[in-house]
């Protein structure tokens, strides 16, 4: 129902009256309230690799153990003679295939012709895009198992020591072979569950030693727990003043506790996806999305529906990619911290 303009909104007759002569007063733009910020699916999607099609079309040659030997030799410089050791083998992932329906209404588009504040196919199709980025971050941060065969992995399906349900991980099965394990750790084997710099160091240490002594890129938190680690930095704070100057005069005045929680030089990220009392370090040099070239979040379409004796079009959004870690054992799972912040 309209409200009255003025300042003081009329009713009654006089509203209607109103209303029947005078236009709305549209901003022309369409402000969203379902979805949420997603920096970790940003950060893959923005290294996102394309591949083309293909039986297995993500294969990657993986060596799992040693192909030489080495050994001691003396004067003579004799030494025994090589044998065969085989340690290849292959990683092969199939990519996941999610399609967004738009549809579009002849009726619709007429009426909209010289009468439009928000053309609702560009509603639709920008709608599409967020739709998808929303379906493919729930996914990322389902639960262990909980995607279907037809989903991308999980980051949980990734971090783990057992094999998912829907599909061994990679073709590879993770029985026997501690290689393709993510580390995964409990806060109370690091040492304590305290949300703290000194224990987020112990986790970086476990995490750099089980990828063999590389650090991990980035961390990535819960808000409550984020939350509760920045409070272990705000009162470490310093500021320093130029003499005779005041914070007034920098361009964006005093910077007052951090966009990132630097640990041991690894940045510390919130994510809203991301579950509390528990942090994950990745190590992007060995995870990342790998996307169709040719199915990139395009459109397809637009295609007639006067078959089905409708005045309407049918576009789809189609998207073929998969959450590949070529180095699970580089990725770290802490979880069991107490004390993330419930109230923000």
């Amino acid at each position: 129902m309209p409200i009255g303009g003025g300042f003081l909104p009329p009713s009654g007759s006089v509203l209607t009256e109103l209303s029947a002569v005078t236009r709305r007063a549209f901003i022309p733009k369409v402000i969203v309230q379902l979805y949420q910020s997603t920096p970790t699916l940003s950060a893959f999607l923005a290294a996102a690799e394309p591949i083309s099609a293909g039986v297995s079309p993500i294969t990657v040659p993986l060596q799992n153990t040693a192909m030489t030997t080495t050994s001691t030799t003396d004067y003579s410089g004799s030494f025994t003679a090589p044998q065969l050791q085989t340690g290849l083998t292959n990683a092969e992932f199939t990519m996941a295939a999610m399609v967004t329906p738009i549809p579009y209404y002849v009726m619709e588009g007429l009426a909209q012709i010289d009468a439009a504040v928000i053309p609702l196919i560009e509603a639709r199709m920008n709608d599409a895009g967020n739709s998808m980025a929303d379906y493919l971050n729930t996914r990322l941060w389902a639960a262990q198992s909980a995607n279907t065969a037809n989903d991308i992995f999980s980051i949980a399906d990734i971090i783990s020591t057992t094999n998912p349900s829907q599909a061994n991980y990679g073709n590879i099965t993770r029985v026997g072979n501690t290689f393709w394990q993510g580390n995964v750790k409990t806060a109370t084997t690091l040492g304590s569950t305290a949300i703290t710099r000194a224990n987020m160091v112990t986790a970086i240490t476990s995490a750099t030693k089980a990828s063999g002594g590389e650090m991990p890129s980035f961390g990535i938190m819960g808000p409550g727990t984020w939350a509760a680690l920045s409070q272990d930095y705000i009162g470490s704070e310093r500021y320093n003043i130029t003499p005779e100057r005041a914070f007034s005069d920098t361009e964006d005045g005093a910077r007052a506790a951090f966009t990132a929680l630097a640990v041991s030089g690894v940045p510390i990220y919130m994510d809203l996806a991301a579950s509390e009392n528990q942090v994950v370090f990745f190590n992007s040099s060995y995870i990342g999305f790998k996307i169709h070239s040719d199915a990139a979040f395009a459109l397809a379409g637009p295609e007639s529906l006067l078959p089905n004796m409708q005045l309407a079009y049918l576009l789809v959004l189609v998207t073929l990619l998969q959450l590949v870690c070529t180095k699970p054992k580089a990725q770290t799972l802490v979880t069991g911290y107490s004390g993330a912040l419930t109230g923000v």
